[in-house]
């Protein structure tokens, strides 16, 4: 009797794991195809589910994105004999659910037994990263030597793991954005450099060069970089903005119309940009679209306008329509009267404009006892005033002998 006993424990547990084996089958197929709520069906249909099944469950609920019962099935899958596949992504989905906490303890447990895998140090220095950042926002932020010691322990991270694995493009990236907040150019451009060698099209390396070389001000290397972005079909309106004013500061200023066009594309009603493709068609003498840009950037801004009314009042002086630079010239005035290069820039108009020359001496007095330099536009008012004080001499002397 014990006999058939035994055999029907065995049929039945060979029958059990079939039957497990047959459903984890159906539900690969199903993965593979993207169905995760076919193979969450299939699966929970599964009693006494093995640490395969749960980990296959945890997969699927974090595709379909179902992420709580995801890190409930990834806690499960953690207790079988795929240990660490499972903890690892149990770690990983307690980043997403923001448990940074739980997260570094999930990951220095994995250390503690595999100290030489990289990215078990990598996903630690997330999490440390993540909590770093969560405490500082937090009422009670972190000061000091404490504040110090959280920010060493996930740069270590980063650093432990890339001296495991120099290649690992994401610690390198990491180690790289941490360098460019401090503006430590230098640092940040080995580290880009010393990922890009061993994959030369990560786009996520390459913007962080080219931001490093556009806040150091090498205008050049910076197109250059941008230019590699795009060209790997990597577009964003912050992409186009920073290659555009790299352009400005070279006087490549078609090149910088095209951008800033570009950029305005995702963002129509941006004032900035139409302010500053204004100033750019200015340059460019295109007088239509130089006035356009700069009445969308006064219709779009509710800030002060003082810069949009003179940039606008620029491209009338440009283009020698005089009352109307005067119209706005006085309406930046109104909106911010110590803005020097209108106060300045009210005495070019009445020059042009303005027929009584006593008067416009007087804005250019005005103009160097507010904002008297050495160099600059009060060097051209002094100069100016010079030669409008002999003008006045010289027609006040020719009315005297008439």
């Amino acid at each position: 009797m014990f006999k058939y006993f035994y055999l029907f424990l065995i049929v039945a547990v060979a029958t059990k794991a079939e039957a497990q084996t047959s459903a984890l089958a159906v539900a690969d197929s199903l993965y593979a195809i993207g169905e995760y709520t076919g193979v969450i069906d299939k699966l929970e249909q599964v009693k006494d589910k093995s640490s395969k099944v749960y980990l296959m469950l945890a997969r699927s609920h974090s595709a379909k994105g179902t992420l709580e019962d995801a890190l409930a099935n990834y806690k499960m899958a953690a207790t079988g004999t795929d240990q660490a596949i499972a903890m690892t992504g149990y770690g990983k989905m307690l980043i997403t659910k923001k448990k940074y906490k739980e997260a570094d303890s999930v990951f220095t447990d994995l250390i503690l037994a595999y100290a030489k895998n990289p990215n078990f140090y990598y996903q630690r220095g997330r999490a440390r990263e993540k909590l770093r950042f969560q405490t500082e926002n937090d009422t009670l932020a972190l000061e000091g030597k404490v504040f110090s010691e959280a920010t060493k322990a996930y740069l270590d991270d980063f650093k432990k793991t890339i001296a495991l694995d120099s290649t690992h493009q994401k610690a390198l990236a990491e180690l790289a954005s941490y360098h460019l907040k401090r503006k430590d150019y230098e640092q940040v451009e080995k580290l880009c450099k010393k990922a890009l060698q061993s994959y030369p099209e990560n786009v996520e390396v390459i913007n962080l060069l080219a931001q490093n070389y556009f806040y150091k001000g090498w205008n050049k290397e910076a197109e250059d970089w941008f230019e590699k972005l795009i060209a790997l079909g990597t577009e964003t309106q912050f992409i186009y903005e920073k290659l555009g004013m790299s352009y400005y500061k070279d006087h490549y200023y078609d090149k910088a119309i095209d951008a800033y066009n570009k950029a305005l594309q995702y963002s129509e009603e941006d004032w900035h940009l139409h302010g500053i493709l204004a100033k750019l068609y200015n340059f460019t003498r295109d007088f239509e679209k130089a006035e356009s840009h700069g009445k969308m950037a006064l219709f779009f801004k509710d800030l002060p306008l003082d810069e949009d009314y003179y940039t606008l009042a620029n491209t009338y002086r440009i283009h020698k329509k005089w009352l109307l630079a005067m119209e706005y010239i006085n309406k930046a005035l109104a909106e911010n009267p110590d803005l020097e290069a209108a106060v300045y820039g009210k005495a070019v108009i009445a020059d042009n404009y303005y027929e009584d020359k006593e008067a416009v001496l007087k804005l250019y007095e005005s103009y160097v006892e507010r904002f008297d330099k050495p160099y600059g536009m009060p060097r051209l008012a002094k100069e100016r005033i010079s030669q409008l004080k002999t003008e006045i001499f010289m027609s006040d002397d020719k009315d005297e002998s008439n």
